[in-house]
């Protein structure tokens, strides 16, 4: 079985962000077209392993949609404005149904139910455990739904089940849909307050900006450590920003030229979501603090 591994790009982060936007915005006219689907955010953020196992045959039949490997309880997110709704059955488990604005529908399935990461079942399909939002809820594209897991036939094996339904239709190929996808950083509402922890290498600096290659993020308030699939950021570092003696240039409180990548973690200010922000675009996110990692 083929496993593409995918894996954000820092030159592709201005068309990124424009096409979360268009994501972001899509109405119901898109959904008039037959078969029209719109360039959707990815359903997951952490680390994911994303490859084409649609139409497999199963147990039970044909695979309807993509398997996508992630992290126990990792954030799963809304790929475009629309609304929610709560469901459950014997082989899919927890699952969701978000009808996007539009027209399509799509198909979360496998959710999480446990307490601990022991597959103990002992959580039900219920807020906070297998879902983010209530039911019904309405949700802005990048914004945390539910939570990855292992419910129904999928026991012992985390995954994301993701199908797509056109003008709530017949299911199709989601692969190249996700390919094309917008990867955010993080997951939030539309205009909530965030701030983030990065972890990763500062490969450059000077002129105001300092350039990360991010591997693990952390979303404040509520998140938790999560690698991804390895990007590179850039930050706006204003003046006044915490930065360790070891990265200061000489005779200032910039951060100095590097010869060669640092390992460092970082935090950058409090600020609004907005579609450039989940993605991490060039500007968005400014710099607070910057120290050595150990």
């Amino acid at each position: 079985m083929r496993r593409d591994r995918t894996t954000a790009r820092a030159t592709l982060f201005v068309a990124f962000f424009i096409l979360l936007t268009v994501a972001a915005s899509a109405g119901p006219a898109s959904g008039n077209e037959q078969g029209a689907v719109p360039r959707l955010v990815f359903p997951l953020v952490a680390k994911t392993d994303l490859w084409d196992n649609y139409g497999d045959p199963r147990g039970n039949g044909r695979h309807a949609g993509i398997d996508m490997q992630n992290p126990w309880r990792a954030p799963v997110v809304a790929v475009e404005d629309g609304a929610i709704k709560y469901w459950e059955s014997g082989l899919g488990g927890c699952m969701l149904y978000h009808y996007g604005a539009s027209g399509t529908t799509y198909l979360y399935i496998h959710l999480n139910n446990d307490l601990t990461p022991r597959n103990d079942n002992r959580g039900g399909c219920r807020k906070d455990v297998a879902f983010a939002v209530p039911n019904g809820a309405k949700v802005t594209a990048g914004q945390q739904i539910a939570f990855n897991g292992d419910s129904g036939d999928a026991a012992g094996n985390p995954h994301l089940h993701f199908e797509i339904h056109p003008n709530d239709g017949t299911d199709v190929n989601p692969f190249r849909h996700l390919k094309r996808s917008v990867k955010p950083l993080f997951a939030a509402r539309a205009g909530a307050p965030f701030s983030l922890g990065l972890r990763g290498k500062l490969v450059s600096a000077g002129a105001g900006v300092a350039t990360l290659e991010v591997e693990k993020v952390r979303h404040y308030p509520g998140g938790k450590w999560l690698d991804v699939d390895s990007r590179q950021v850039e930050l706006t570092v204003p003046r006044g920003a915490s930065i360790a003696p070891s990265l200061t240039a000489v005779g200032g409180s910039a951060l100095r030229t590097l010869k060669s990548p640092v390992a460092v973690s970082a935090v950058t200010l409090k600020a609004t979501a907005t579609p450039e922000a989940l993605v991490g675009a060039p500007g968005e996110l400014v710099l607070g603090r910057v120290t050595p990692s150990r």
